[in-house]
């Protein structure tokens, strides 16, 4: 049994234990990710935080103090020890936007894009010393993310939380690989067939906490909406408030995730998209400061003036008025590029109150001018002498009548936004949101070499269940439970389409779904992947990969027929015949391999054999036959069409034959079948035989199987000629003999059907008697002739036979008939009451110590 050790976190060793039973690795997506270790001490060590462990499955350390049990049955105490991976340790570290300064703010919003909240958490890491191995952490945000701008707010969250948080608003998932945060949807591979009764045990449901809907009712954000948006009869309630939010086109008052369905398959939900409403993305320019004087009042009742600079811009893209800001709000911007990207700010229009339109009509310029009002929202003074806007820096406008400005068609741009974010949730809300625990059959998952088949997670899968789908399901692994001490022993994977989200803490939950972009993003800047390219000389290292291309020029293909004009080799390769090793295949079609397995049929021209000649497995001295077509007849009967081994090759065997075979099924674990089955006729022409399948009550082992292609088939007695009821057959897997059976009229072999038998006994009746060793060879037969036998023992020396002659005489050791020794017999005598042995043919010595003969 393997051994684990659990260091300090200065490396030093405090346990080392054995992987008992009980032991286990668990992850769920988004929720846990540890494995456990039980074990039992004489006296307590305290695992300290950051006590870890490094096993085949990963880095995991201590992220909570944990206390042993007190055993009163041993006085020991037991332990289960809970490790969680390296990056959960993260959940101990308060989630800060400046983490690199003495402020520290814990509780903040930002609006920003998703790469631009992920770059905080790596400042977080990077200012608390975190790495994996050395490595910093970086980012990644695949394809099915759009990295576009939402509202955040932290508040004393950590920084795991922060993660997950990040995760659920922009509709994906997070998961963590080395030294990579990943954002996106975790799927990978072709999907794998999970059927229940073939390689699942079990498979149970349970409900997930997304909503299953098929008709959905759309609203979008009241920002930069208008009164007389729509008639008043179109408004939606929010806690008992009416708002004015935007709506679907005109036209569409809901989106189906079906066409034509009845009011009976309609599954009504409402959904809020907050982050949709009418908006433009305008481009600051001519920033400039004034100078504010503001005078603070002191404790002492004196006044202190503090000056600082105010930010003006200007936006040269659009005319705005006064009279576009809605009754009751305030003018406020989001920025979405810059030093402040995702910070939002009340500003003011034209705060000198110059006249917006000039004399002759057209607008005044200098009336469209903005300034930032200066907030402490952000844990200090902003826009400030760090923090501060820049001519080019983008921002989104809201607090004022979209509708005002026509020619810009805000309003149908958000209506048709929102249509198609609709549609995507409807689409995701149709899907069957429960999850199932699937618990494999452990010869699924076992293989010798210790490289046992366990899925990763994000393994795509297709689930098979009649009481569950009509026609399976493609769905995913979002966790898994492995036994540590045998991790192929039914391990349990729980698929589904939704990750169970950590409850580790909480942030406002609102329904929202993302548009799909063909892009993917990686954190930190410079830690983007080079590709190298079909002609590019870069070496490959561990930061760099090949394109598709390059990677189709340069390895053979597993997928299709492939070739190449270089020696191929397998394993350590030596061309030898006597001191080789490893396998190749030369060019001009030359090969050398330690062993070669056929499973159809193999072909040559010329065999030659060099020294030895070995066979594998049972061997049938008898008629034979390969399956090459399996018919199952009405009557019950199969039709076997036989393999032709040369043009007039014609099957040998006879009415009433019994004949079986045995086929592998090729898995690791070594399974194999036999099928048992009487000729009933044979058709010469077409080489096939007509069989019937024996019932199970008649075969050995208690089950039959129906025949198979491919599989070898031959005769081992038959039914009622005589003449064919005989059989020699050579077992080198089983029985280890080689043996003659006569009198063979069915299946199941009687005890006077063994005639011969050359090795090991089989465990029958007749031997009970005798001193056999079934681990010893012998030789069995019903009678034997012999010219000469020799006994010898273990050791090859001559067994001699004792005979006992009777009380020892002078008489009779003169006589004709003297004492013997030969090398088959010795004779004995008595003589004292004590028992001798002659040593030597003819002594007349009077039996004693150290007598001569």
């Amino acid at each position: 049994m393997e051994q684990i050790d659990i260091k300090d976190i200065s490396g030093a060793i405090l346990l080392t234990t054995l992987i008992n039973e009980g032991c286990k690795r668990k992850f769920t997506l988004m929720k846990e990710d540890y494995i456990m270790l039980k074990f039992s001490l004489e006296n307590p060590i305290y695992f300290k935080l950051g006590s870890y462990v490094e096993c085949n499955f990963g880095l995991f350390e201590v992220c909570d103090l944990q206390k042993p049990a007190f055993n009163t049955n041993t006085a020991g105490y037991d332990y289960e020890l809970r490790l969680d991976a390296y990056y959960w340790k993260w959940k101990n570290k308060i989630f800060k936007y400046t983490p690199e300064t003495a402020g520290q703010e814990a509780s903040w919003n930002l609006t920003a894009p998703l790469d631009v909240q992920a770059g905080i958490v790596l400042r977080n890491l990077k200012a608390l010393g975190y790495t994996y191995k050395g490595q910093d952490f970086v980012f990644s945000i695949d394809s099915t993310v759009e990295n576009k701008s939402q509202l955040m707010s932290y508040d004393n969250i950590n920084i795991l939380d922060a993660c997950f948080e990040m995760a659920k608003k922009w509709d994906c998932e997070c998961w963590v690989t080395e030294n990579i945060i990943h954002f996106g949807r975790c799927e990978s591979g072709d999907a794998v067939i999970f059927e229940i009764g073939k390689n699942v045990q079990e498979m149970s449901q349970s409900e997930s906490q997304s909503t299953y809907a098929t008709r959905i009712y759309a609203f979008g954000s009241t920002k930069n909406i208008p009164s007389d948006y729509r008639p008043v009869d179109e408004t939606v309630v929010v806690n008992g408030v009416v708002q004015r939010r935007l709506m679907l086109p005109e036209g569409t008052p809901y989106i189906d995730a079906y066409p034509d369905m009845t009011t009976e398959e309609a599954v009504e939900q409402v959904v809020i998209f907050d982050e949709v409403y009418p908006r433009r993305t305008g481009i600051m320019s001519d920033v400039t400061t004034i100078e504010v004087t503001d005078k603070v009042e002191n404790e002492d009742g004196t006044t202190t003036e503090e000056k600082w600079n105010a930010y003006r811009f200007r936006d040269t893209g659009v005319n705005f008025s006064e009279k576009y800001i809605l009754p009751g709000q305030e003018l406020r911007i989001r920025f979405a590029s810059g030093l402040l990207n995702g910070l939002e700010f009340a500003v003011k229009f034209n705060p000198e109150g110059k006249p917006e339109i000039l004399e002759d009509g057209g607008w005044n310029p200098e009336a469209q001018l903005w300034e930032i009002v200066r907030n402490e929202d952000y844990g200090r003074p902003l826009p400030g002498d760090v923090l501060f806007p820049q001519d080019g820096d983008e921002y989104v406008l809201s607090g004022w009548d979209s509708t005002k400005i026509t020619e810009l068609g805000l309003v149908g741009a958000a209506e048709q936004e929102l249509k198609e974010k609709t549609e995507k949730y409807a689409a995701k809300s149709k899907i069957d949101p429960s999850t199932y625990g699937c618990t494999m059959m452990s010869n699924d998952a076992y293989r010798e070499d210790g490289i046992h088949n366990l899925y990763s997670i994000g393994q795509k899968v297709n689930l098979i269940n009649k009481a569950y789908f009509e026609n399976g399901r493609q769905s995913r692994v979002i966790g898994f439970e492995f036994n540590l001490d045998l991790a192929y022993d039914s391990p349990i994977y729980t698929v589904g389409e939704t990750a169970a989200y950590s409850r580790i803490g909480e942030l406002e939950e609102k329904v929202e779904s993302l548009t799909l972009k063909g892009q993917t993003y990686t954190g930190d800047g410079g830690s983007g992947v080079y590709v190298i390219r079909r002609n590019d000389s870069t070496p490959a290292t561990d930061s760099n990969v090949y394109s598709a291309l390059r990677s189709l020029v340069m390895f053979l293909r597993k997928d299709q027929a492939d070739g190449t004009n270089f020696l191929l080799k397998f394993g350590k390769f030596i061309d030898s015949m006597i001191a080789g090793k490893g396998a190749g295949i030369y060019p001009d079609g030359r090969g050398q391999f330690e062993r070669l397995e056929v499973r159809g049929s193999a072909v040559f021209k010329e065999i030659i054999y060099n020294r030895l000649n070995a066979q594998e497995g049972d061997t049938s001295y008898s008629e034979n036959g390969v399956i090459e077509s399996v018919a199952l007849e009405s009557d019950g009967t199969y039709t076997l069409k036989l393999r032709k081994r040369w043009e007039n090759d014609f099957t040998a065997f006879q009415e009433g034959d019994i004949v079986y075979g045995i086929v592998n099924n090729l898995f690791s674990t070594g399974e194999y079948y036999a099928s048992w089955m009487r000729v009933l006729s044979k058709n010469v022409p077409a080489n096939s035989i007509s069989v019937l399948s024996y019932p199970d009550s008649e075969v050995p082992g208690g089950k039959n199987y129906p025949p198979t292609e491919l599989t070898i088939i031959t005769r081992r007695g038959n039914a009622f000629n005589e003449d064919r009821q005989s059989y020699w057959y050579l077992s080198a897997t089983t029985d280890k003999c080689l043996v003659w059976l006569e009198g063979v009229t069915k299946p199941v072999l009687e005890q006077n059907n063994y005639y011969m038998i050359l090795g090991r006994l089989p465990n029958l009746d007749l031997f009970d008697n005798l001193p056999v060793n079934y681990k010893h060879s012998y030789i069995f037969a019903r009678a034997g002739i012999f010219g000469e036998l020799y006994r010898v023992d273990w050791q090859g020396l001559p067994v001699q036979e004792l005979v006992d002659r009777g009380f020892w005489s002078a008489e009779v050791a003169s006589s004709d008939n003297p004492y013997t020794n030969t090398q088959e017999r010795a004779d004995t005598v008595w003589h004292y009451g004590c028992k001798w042995k002659c040593l030597m043919t003819g002594t007349a010595d009077e039996p004693q110590y150290a007598a001569a003969g």
